[in-house]
């Protein structure tokens, strides 16, 4: 590589990073940031907390992604002292990774200004779905564009695929199913194309010995999640809740529903823009490659991931790490269909043009990050957050355990009380929840229990606590519309 691209290569990675910040800005977990946590963020970083304290995700604290996405956080924590920044530090990390990983994968179909501006574009994407941040389908973006780029230079430049990479292939793919099962869409969609290529092609000895490479270090990096859950004596409720929860209880759905919602995704009906599917679908159309065919049917199956919850935007988040490819493209044949000196503005121009939007919006997020009520979806605004805290920290000492009997588990951390039961967020659709929630939260006995509108702004209350309110607290006065506040009777 000499000086002039080691250069440029090194401007663009540059211009990655301040692109990642820029897009993290927004989160709560910013320096200086004035929002509330985001509600799933809260959650994970609560069971991080307490796992640091000795505790057992899934037997005492309930929630339903994967063991390695609390993993993430509790090593966040762990190094930055318990401070939130660290969190916030690892999503820049893993984010510049992935637009790394998206720039070596769209080289590979084009030159690289316009590589460099699909990844900008891809990360621009990125705007309206990270709000909050420390999202589940964030982390997995790293391990999600680390694959996308050994399949895509396997099968477009035919770089073999050597034990080690069939190694980071296996590892990636589990450490993305250990954040959410239905994260994994990528390698499915590479899988089929790859299956059928070495059929085909009679390359069965190649085949024999991929497949079983593949399921060794598959079981090898599984082992150690399932050993420790099972020696934490917390296995058939991880397992519960990882799989049988997400897949069937989370959002129930049919055959046809999920194939609608895939099509309006793909479609652009949905969040998703057609553009790159469109794009990606007339590549196909040029040549019928089988690197196509794989990136074509990763959108496809991406798709259909995120069809089957309900349609959260931070879902399509994973999308990302294809974009790159067919904005790369695009951007590429618009280059070379200019044969004049004005080639490189016009595309500088059309890439603001396409961009401008999302990065006056980003522009403002992070304006309203750092104001003093804040922003987010569903989220308590800083003023409130701070009266209730005040309320909590009056009313409690900081052994007290507490009930938020709704969405907002940043309260927990705000104000420092644990939560009194294994539920700090209510899986109101869970079986498991249902059985255990109120039963867990009449042995507990809660020095306060907070229920009202402003903690649970984004749905109904399953869990019904009524009774033990009626016979064990009282009301405490508050001046917060939308909340109510009760106190253990006969406590000091």
């Amino acid at each position: 590589m000499n000086k002039q691209i080691f250069r440029t290569e090194i401007f663009f990675y540059i211009a990655f990073l301040l692109a990642c910040v820029f897009i993290l800005l927004q989160s709560p977990l910013a320096p200086y940031a004035k929002s509330s946590n985001g509600i799933d963020s809260s959650v994970y970083i609560y069971s991080a907390q307490q796992i640091l304290k000795g505790q057992t995700m899934y037997r005492d604290i309930v929630d339903h992604k994967g063991p390695f996405l609390y993993l993430i956080n509790v090593v966040a924590l762990f190094i930055f002292k318990g401070k939130f920044i660290g969190v916030w530090i690892f999503e820049i990390i893993a984010l510049f990774t992935t637009s790394i990983m998206m720039y070596k994968t769209a080289r590979f179909f084009a030159g690289k200004i316009s590589s460099f501006f699909a990844v900008i574009t891809a990360i621009l994407f990125l705007v309206p779905l990270i709000i909050g941040g420390n999202n589940a389908e964030e982390w997995a973006l790293p391990f999600i564009s680390v694959a996308l780029y050994i399949f895509v230079a396997y099968l477009k430049e035919n770089k073999p695929l050597t034990i080690i990479w069939l190694a980071i292939l296996s590892l990636t793919f589990v450490l993305t199913l250990m954040i959410r099962v239905n994260l994994a869409a990528l390698w499915v969609g590479f899988g089929i194309v790859l299956l059928i290529k070495w059929i085909v092609e009679k390359k069965h000895k190649e085949l024999i010995r991929n497949v079983l490479f593949l399921l060794f270090f598959i079981f090898l990096f599984l082992l150690p999640f399932f050993l420790y859950i099972y020696f934490r004596g917390a296995l058939s409720d991880a397992l519960y809740l990882v799989f049988k929860f997400n897949m069937f209880e989370y959002e129930p759905n049919t055959i046809s529903l999920t194939l609608k919602r895939c099509f309006k995704i793909l479609t652009g009906v949905y969040f998703l823009s057609a553009i790159p599917f469109i794009i990606m679908t007339y590549m196909l159309f040029r040549k019928k490659t089988a690197v196509n065919w794989s990136v074509l049917l990763a959108f496809v199956f991406t798709a259909l991931a995120c069809s089957l919850g309900r349609r959260y935007q931070h879902y399509f988040m994973i999308f990302a790490p294809l974009l790159a490819i067919p904005y790369a493209y695009i951007f590429d044949v618009i280059k070379e269909s200019i044969r004049n000196k004005v080639k490189y503005p016009l595309l500088f121009t059309l890439f603001i043009l396409y961009n401008y939007n999302p990065a006056i919006i980003q522009a403002q997020n992070i304006v309203d990050n750092y104001s003093e009520n804040g922003y987010g979806i569903g989220v308590i605004s800083p003023p409130t957050r701070e009266m209730l805290k005040k309320i909590i920290l009056q009313n409690t000492t900081p052994e007290d355990k507490i009930l938020v009997n709704g969405l907002q588990s940043s309260l927990y951390l705000y104000s420092g009380r644990t939560c009194a039961i294994r539920f700090p967020y209510p899986l109101m659709k869970s079986s498991f929840a249902k059985k255990y929630y109120v039963e867990d939260a009449e042995k507990a006995l809660p020095k306060l229990i907070i229920r009202g509108d402003i903690v649970n702004s984004l749905g109904g209350d399953d869990f019904n606590l009524d009774s033990l309110i009626n016979n064990k607290y009282q009301l405490i006065p508050t001046c917060i519309d939308g909340v109510e506040i009760w106190k253990l009777k006969d406590s000091r």
